[in-house]
């Protein structure tokens, strides 16, 4: 023993028998602490709390083996370390003066000072180079831990008995054996405290907020359990992965049940093993409020412009935020976005940011389609046999192939298809529907409800109504559902719980107390499936968005609607890109509900009652108003109305702004100047000019306006001819200003250079000259609308003159509107 490392002097003894007190009364008395702090029946269910509320960072601050130990509830098993983060991050023990972590002032006695001071005498032998302590050194450490075991046992009210044993064990003898023994644990412990105090700092610093990341960490832990039970990483990810690894941004292009989301998931997992902490957030605007400039972050968000079609709120809002995404404040941090195929071929992302080639993966592309390896993998991991297709089957199946494996795995019923869901997935799903509608019409039913109260159902809904909605009218709407789906009304819910439930991993999944679709692709079918056959109901119930982007008019291609030869030149690489897209030769359906002339008038109500509701962009930008017929049914709703009522929705002040106003929360982006025009084209449309922002007026929005902003002006010459008829052609100018800005503005313009309190722009013969003479539009009493529905462009060169001559009061609007060159953007 002589020439051991640990061998036996004076000085090593010391040491040892310091070890043997930090091990032995010191943890003792931290374990009473916590007991008095935190019974050992409530424990477990706080530390689970404290972890599911934690950003992941490289790992836990805790091991699952010292969870593990925790959740057994036996104090004395617990070590200094594992006391030490309990006491610190679980407890109601107040920070000392100083704070956590730091040396506590001499004069400080307070609980949480003393167990600093012991964690700081840990440390400090733990580090110990010479492995032993002078006599003097060894007299002084322990009175020091005297007077601090003293001073906790008076907060626990006991006797002395710590306190004894540090007497004894300095005056007690001790073998070489016992002292190796002692000093080689306590240096063992020095690595696992320092880990925990650095990563509670960690946690202490985050910039998100507790609530949100409990939410988060909850759809993370599913995100998990997902991965594990249904991704592939297949041929070409590794060069996804390597094409993340060096943008700062990605988007990921796909059809519904490609794997998009899936995908982007995987990755975010896998970043988070490098420390990466995930925000899985639901609004792009999160990135300003959460982004931490000192830690990289994965931002994900799925479906980032829309669902059924591009949002344009929600793309507006993504190009505010462009200098983030492209340079985020933390170079490391990542944003990775998904979008659907059909969202992302819009001309309008043709010229965008979100269009450049190095930080697009499109998963059809020939480069990263399934090929048959990877499809094998698939059916191995849903365990499916690998001989239900042949090579060829295999090759001509559909780019939803993941979706598949998922659905043929959880549903007996789909293997009756064979090969054939596989190459055209969704015939066979409606089939399967046809079936269920007739024998299981309940579950058939529970499926049509949660898609008419937008991809959401639950026990209390069913039973109380929609909080976003009147109770009477969502049971209304619950009681026209059932009786086309041949159910009685008042069926009880757990009916239709039950249903979910059994259809749990095949149409729906569950989160929380509620019941989704379990894919949006899923949510369309259902939709179409009901909406082909009861479109009136459709019309009336569905939200503003699958309105605006599912309703299609049954017509032949009508000359004007489409001009493919106004696409930028900046689309050559996406039509490229697409033109290697790998095609299979499943049945193609849109999925969109298609009216008959006969149901234009629904539909227009329906239009109307979404302007009430504040959906002018869901409305007014609708493809189907393009329509001759449906414009034609529109203004025969306008003329069944009196010209009070026309005043009312048309040119007074809407009543709900709300949705209008999202995207004033992002930051101003100025840097393009079409940008810039668009931005402040948007912004003029709610009362606010920023070139008067000494008397600017927010929160104010009139119709007419997105009228003019999407270039019907058709409907505007049926509103302009009324205002006429009715002598009330100022009814076009009520604006929120005060004459005096009024006459400001009218002398701006160049218009007028003297003018009376009242604007008078002189007889109705006088106004229809003006307006004939600057548009060619002949304000006449036929309803006759030309087949071939002009171009934006073509509106923009005809009421730029109109609205600089004639609508003065609306004239910042139109400027700003059609100030610079547009092909469909507006249109």
């Amino acid at each position: 023993m002589a020439n051991s490392k640990y061998a036996s002097t004076r000085e090593t003894t010391n040491l040892a028998r310091v070890a043997r007190i930090i091990l032995g009364p010191c943890t003792d008395v931290l374990c009473d602490v916590l007991k008095k702090e935190i019974p050992p029946s409530t424990l477990s269910q706080k530390v689970t709390t404290y972890l599911a509320n934690l950003p992941k960072r490289k790992q836990p601050p805790i091991t699952k083996e010292q969870e593990r130990i925790i959740h057994n509830g036996n104090y004395s098993d617990f070590d200094i370390t594992l006391l030490f983060f309990l006491l610190r991050n679980i407890s109601n023990i107040s920070p000392h003066a100083k704070q956590w972590g730091n040396e506590p002032i001499p004069s400080d006695r307070s609980v949480s000072a003393n167990i600093e001071r012991i964690r700081l005498i840990r440390n400090k032998y733990g580090h110990c180079p010479d492995i032993s302590i002078s006599n003097s050194d060894f007299n002084n450490k322990i009175l020091e831990i005297s007077g601090i075991i003293r001073d906790l046992e008076k907060y626990l009210g006991t006797s002395t008995v710590y306190n004894d044993a540090v007497a004894e064990i300095t005056n007690c003898g001790m073998d070489p054996e016992q002292e190796s023994r002692y000093i080689e644990e306590l240096l063992n412990l020095d690595k696992k405290i320092q880990d925990v105090a650095d990563k509670a700092d960690k946690i202490e610093n985050c910039c998100v907020p507790q609530n949100v990341k409990e939410m988060y960490e909850i759809d993370i832990s599913r995100w998990k359990e997902e991965d594990d039970n249904d991704f592939v990483e297949t041929h070409n990810f590794e060069a996804m992965l390597k094409q993340v690894n060096q943008q700062s941004h990605m988007i990921f292009v796909g059809v519904p049940g490609s794997g998009k989301t899936v995908t982007v998931r995987h990755i975010a997992l896998l970043l988070q093993r490098k420390g990466y902490d995930i925000l899985p957030i639901k609004d792009i605007r999160c990135i300003e409020t959460y982004c931490d400039p000192k830690n990289p972050q994965v931002f994900v968000l799925d479906d980032a412009l829309g669902i059924f079609g591009l949002n344009r709120t929600e793309f507006d809002t993504l190009k505010k935020y462009e200098d983030r995404i492209r340079e985020p404040i933390m170079t490391s941090t990542k944003f990775l976005f998904t979008c659907r195929e059909v969202v992302y071929r819009n001309e309008t992302l043709f010229t965008s940011f979100l269009s450049k080639k190095e930080n697009l993966v499109y998963l059809q592309s020939a480069e990263n389609a399934l090929d048959n390896e990877d499809k094998y993998k698939l059916l191995a991991k849903y365990r499916l046999k690998t001989d239900i297709l042949n090579s060829e089957q295999l090759a001509a199946s559909s780019n939803m192939f993941p979706l598949i494996c998922k659905l043929f795995s959880k549903e007996k019923v789909y293997e009756e298809y064979g090969p054939t869901l596989f190459i055209s997935p969704v015939p066979c799903i409606l089939k399967d529907l046809d079936k269920m509608k007739i024998e299981n019409r309940h579950h058939y039913a529970a499926l049509i409800l949660m898609a008419a109260n937008d991809n959401t159902l639950s026990e209390e809904i069913l039973d109380n109504g929609n909080t976003n909605a009147d109770e009477n009218s969502f049971h209304e709407m619950k009681n026209n559902f059932l009786k086309k789906c041949k159910v009685q009304s008042n069926t009880d819910t757990f009916q239709f719980i039950d249903a979910l439930f059994e259809m749990e991993g095949t149409y729906t999944k569950r989160c929380c107390n509620e019941f989704k679709f379990i894919h949006d692709s899923i949510f369309e079918i259902i939709a179409y499936h009901f909406g082909s056959k009861f479109q009136e109901l459709i019309i009336q119930y569905m939200s503003s968005d699958y309105i605006a982007n599912k309703i299609k008019i049954e017509t032949d291609n009508v000359d004007g609607m489409e001009n493919e030869s106004k696409k930028s030149e900046n689309t050559a690489y996406v039509d490229n890109f697409y033109s290697k897209t790998v095609t299979t030769s499943e049945n193609v359906l849109d999925l969109c509900i298609h009216l008959q002339e006969s149901q234009f008038p629904i539909f227009v109500k329906r239009l109307f009652l979404d302007i009430e509701m504040g959906e002018l962009y869901n409305v007014f930008g609708n493809e189907a108003l393009k329509h001759p017929s449906v414009i034609r049914s529109f203004i025969k709703e306008m003329q069944e109305k009196s010209y009070t009522e026309m005043k009312l929705i048309f040119l007074s002040k809407t009543k709900v702004i709300s949705k209008i106003l999202e995207y004033l929360y992002a930051p101003k982006r100025d840097d393009k100047e079409e940008d810039f025009l668009k931005t402040h084209a948007n912004k003029l449309l709610i009362k606010e000019d920023p070139t008067l922002e000494w008397f600017m007026i927010l929160n104010e929005a009139r119709v007419i306006e997105w009228v003019i902003y999407y270039g019907h002006h058709h409907i505007l010459n049926y509103i302009v001819g009324q205002c006429l008829e009715n002598g009330q052609i100022n009814d076009l100018f009520q604006h929120p200003y005060t004459d005096k800005i009024r006459k400001f503005l009218f002398e701006k313009q160049g218009a007028y250079t003297e003018m009376e309190d009242d604007i008078n722009l002189g007889s109705k013969d006088d106004f229809e000259n003006k307006l004939d003479e600057a548009t060619d539009i002949k304000m006449s009493s036929s309803s006759e609308i030309p087949k071939s529905y002009p171009t934006a462009a073509e509106n923009c060169e005809k009421f730029e003159e109109v609205l600089n001559d004639v609508l003065l009061g609306i004239i910042k609007v139109c400027r700003f509107s059609y100030g610079f060159k547009v092909s469909s953007t507006l249109y």
